[in-house]
């Protein structure tokens, strides 16, 4: 044997054994998809959660109603006065009702906020126990990840995902099993 084939022929082998743990970790590589969103929508708790964000909300609107008639009154008085009174008087009652006006905004502002903080504390335990449900049934199909078929504002993370492979590595129904949950109509 010459010295060029057996250079040649070692190069071939270095390279074909290069490949071969590349083509034993791609065969080993396995991914799931799931829809958290659905899971939690199929969650009987998060009934619960609706009705108390539905009460604070509610109870909101009507303080809200409250400081607005207060602020629309007091600025109809003031219209119907303001050719009457003197001056440093009109200047107190626009001050007064500027400060109103912001009470109103800044009412709003905190009742955003904490309709968001409110939120997130009674949603946070619904999504820890559905990511511990994925995280067990990851472990028992042996998957090396986990793809959310969706984010918070609704966008696609998974854009397509065959008939076949949907089939084969959906764990959305078994990690709804794992927690309990039954689909139900929405």
């Amino acid at each position: 044997m010459t010295k060029a084939y057996i250079s040649v022929t070692t190069l071939f082998l270095a390279v074909a054994l290069l490949f071969v743990p590349i083509k034993t970790q791609a065969q080993e590589l396995r991914i799931g998809i799931v829809d958290a969103g659905d899971i939690l929508m199929q969650m009987p708790e998060l009934e619960n959660v609706s009705d108390q964000l539905d009460g604070f909300t509610n109870r909101k609107r009507r303080e809200f109603a409250q400081l607005e008639a207060d602020f629309v009154q007091a600025r109809e008085e003031f219209e119907q006065r303001v050719a009457v009174i003197s001056e440093q008087a009109r200047e107190n009652e626009q001050r007064r009702l500027s400060e109103k006006a912001m009470r109103l905004q800044q009412f709003q502002q905190e009742y955003q906020q904490e309709l968001m903080e409110r939120q997130e504390r009674l949603i946070s335990p619904l999504r820890e126990r559905i990511m511990n449900s994925i995280n067990e049934v990851a472990e028992e199909l042996g998957l090396a990840y986990v793809i959310n078929q969706m984010v918070n504002n609704g966008d696609m993370v998974v854009l397509y995902a065959s008939d076949e492979m949907r089939e084969r590595y959906d764990i959305t129904s078994r990690v709804k099993d794992k927690m309990g949950v039954t689909s139900r109509r929405r």
